[in-house]
């Protein structure tokens, strides 16, 4: 198949960004997408398989740059990857905050 086109992040919080992308020709083959995101200090990145043009990568650090990749694939293999770069925004809400450094106590409460 073609690359992917257009490939944009359409969405970002302090540990998610959200990347949405145009599909290119596909050979007359049914496709599917490869995403894959690394960061400063990550491990190599997982592919994941997205069946759609979108895609939310969550469990993000907050701030932080991350590269990713976009690669179309289909019975006849994989495209040459696309890839732009995004950064999470800097700051959690003060709810998520508490919640994350609440420790096993805080998580209990209802």
């Amino acid at each position: 198949p073609d690359p992917p086109q257009d490939l944009r992040v359409s969405g970002v919080t302090p540990t998610s960004l959200s990347i949405s992308w145009s599909p290119g020709f596909d050979g007359g083959l049914p496709q599917s997408f490869l995403v894959s995101a690394r960061g400063p200090g990550a491990p190599p990145p997982s592919a994941l398989l997205a069946p759609g043009h979108a895609l939310t990568l969550g469990g993000l650090l907050p701030a932080t740059p991350y590269d990713v990749t976009v690669r179309a694939r289909n019975a006849r293999g994989d495209s040459a990857p696309v890839a732009v770069r995004g950064v999470t925004s800097g700051k959690m809400a003060a709810e998520d905050r508490k919640w994350r450094g609440a420790g096993k106590r805080g998580r209990e409460r209802k």
